[in-house]
């Protein structure tokens, strides 16, 4: 019994090798097998980048970001620039200098001092005022007299008698003088006007004029004046 039972366990020991052995053929399939596994996802994953490099695919850039990051940063500075943040550099002394706000206690500290009270000056002399002249005329002119029309064709003596012949009715007859006028004047308008110049002050007429006015007085009719436009009869009014 005892040959029996050393077989026995001589036995069970090689079932037990056995077991083993064919455990750690297993066990060692599996780790081939594994390992046959990851290198086919290697060639795999090897064989889908030739394929996209053999297909033409562009790979994806990195930094694709970067274009969209400098434009936001652009666009930024140019809203800040808008909003006057940057008022405070230098380019801003090239604009136009903005005027300063009001400072509602600016009316309680005077801008400059007040002027020192200047001296009245004199009262000048009020300029005296010039003698006033009133009259009436009548006026024969001559061929070549000042602003003599075209029409007048009489000699110098043949107006100086005509100027006479029309004093003489006149002095005769002071307020017919405006009905002589009308007869006898050469003067634009003479006839609308009856030779009336209104008042004018001393040295408003030409010097004659003004000298033979002043010989006569008020209402009296003058001699014969000689002017460069002629020959007049002077009636003084004032």
């Amino acid at each position: 019994m005892s040959k029996t039972t050393e077989k026995d366990r001589a036995k069970d020991d090689e079932d037990l090798d056995e077991d083993e052995s064919t455990e750690d053929n297993d066990d060692g399939e599996e780790e081939e097998a594994k390992a046959t596994a990851v290198r086919g996802r290697g060639h795999a994953h090897e064989d889908d980048d030739d394929d996209a490099e053999d297909d033409g695919a562009v790979p994806e850039d990195p930094y694709w970001w970067a274009p969209h990051a400098v434009l936001s940063a652009l666009v930024l500075v140019g809203l800040l620039g808008f909003f006057g943040m940057f008022n405070k550099t230098p380019l801003s002394r090239l604009a136009a200098p903005v005027a300063p706000e009001p400072d509602e206690h600016a009316h309680a500290v005077p801008a400059s001092p007040s002027p020192a009270p200047t001296q009245p000056r004199p009262a000048q002399s009020a300029q005296a005022p010039r003698e006033m002249f009133g009259a009436k005329h009548l006026l024969v002119m001559y061929k070549g007299s000042r602003r003599a029309p075209a029409t007048i064709t009489r000699t110098k003596d043949e107006a100086k008698a005509r100027a006479t012949e029309a004093m003489t009715k006149a002095k005769a007859d002071p307020s017919k003088f405006t009905d002589i006028v009308k007869e006898y004047s050469d003067e634009p308008g003479a006839d609308r006007r009856g030779g009336d110049l209104g008042k004018f002050p001393k040295g408003a007429m030409v010097p004659e004029f003004q000298t033979g006015l002043e010989k006569i007085k008020v209402g009296e009719i003058s001699e014969l004046v000689e002017t460069p436009f002629g020959f007049h009869v002077i009636l003084r009014t004032q």
